[in-house]
């Protein structure tokens, strides 16, 4: 790591990267390699230490899933002083474990979820600004619904929304399955299946695999995200879905029972994907 970009870390992650460095036995001019990531990802993520039995000593519940920091409560008033507040991302945990976490990453077997609104484009041409905020924030809503707490909403790209699952954060949880009931769950709660039916036409994408994982880029442009072919072939699947309809890969649906088994051309793939209609509206 520069100088340059040490300069622009927070305390946090300038006291995190320091304690990686120690934990991976590593000189603090020599960088940390992916590997060190992954394990002590994997061990902070997973043991309770000394500053999780502190949070755990002050009231109250709701708490961070990762570092139990409190968000309610007197706890609140010192976790919050102290950097430990709700993440955007996700507010079941806390932004000093996602979006504040040092630079870098592991990798991970994570789960990928695009939901995207269709038509967006051309419903948008001559339309009030106003009203298409509000049906976006109603999208939005629908989304944080059905998604949290087990998924973090990496992104909102106008019309679409990107969801994560991680492995470390979800131990003993069969993630595949809870992506498909979420997906479902999101078309419910969008109108799917009602007497009304839905108050936008959304298509989702799923798939399941080894992505990059962690605080990516420079300073000024600089996020908590993924990267990776199992982030490309989601929205490549999503792309596919038709209104109403979840497309999963087959690293989802590993049964070949859930939905209609398809093979599909996608864009920067040499062979045919084979995935899985789900839910077709």
């Amino acid at each position: 790591m520069t100088d340059e970009l040490a300069d622009r870390l927070t305390w946090w992650q300038r006291m995190a990267l320091r304690k990686m460095r120690r934990q991976a036995g590593r000189r603090p001019d020599e960088p940390l390699q992916p590997e060190d990531w992954e394990a002590v990802w994997n061990f902070t993520h997973t043991n309770g230490k000394v500053m999780q039995r502190l949070w755990l000593s002050l009231p109250s519940s709701p708490r961070c899933g990762v570092c139990s920091a409190p968000f309610a409560g007197a706890g609140r008033l010192i976790a919050g002083t102290l950097g430990y507040r709700p993440s955007r991302k996700n507010p079941h945990f806390c932004s000093t474990c996602i979006e504040m976490s040092p630079p870098g990453g592991a990798t991970m077997v994570i789960g990928v979820l695009f939901a995207d609104i269709r038509g967006f484009t051309a419903a948008s041409e001559g339309a009030d600004p106003i009203e298409l905020s509000k049906l976006l924030r109603r999208f939005y809503g629908c989304a944080e619904s059905a998604l949290f707490p087990e998924a973090i909403i990496d992104k909102l790209i106008g019309d679409e929304v990107m969801a994560l699952y991680l492995t470390p954060l979800l131990p003993d949880v069969d993630i595949p399955a809870v992506m498909l009931s979420h997906a479902n769950k999101l078309l419910t709660s969008i109108g799917y299946g009602s007497s009304d039916g839905p108050f936008v036409n959304v298509g989702v994408g799923l798939d399941y695999g080894e992505a990059f994982v962690g605080n990516i880029g420079d300073r000024a442009v600089y996020d908590f995200t993924a990267i990776g072919d199992v982030v490309n072939t989601a929205a490549r699947l999503q792309s596919h879905a038709k209104s109403g309809e979840v497309m999963a890969s087959s690293r989802v649906v590993t049964d070949g029972k859930t939905g209609k088994r398809v093979e599909l051309k996608l864009k920067g793939k040499r062979e045919p994907e084979v995935a899985y209609r789900v839910g077709a509206g």
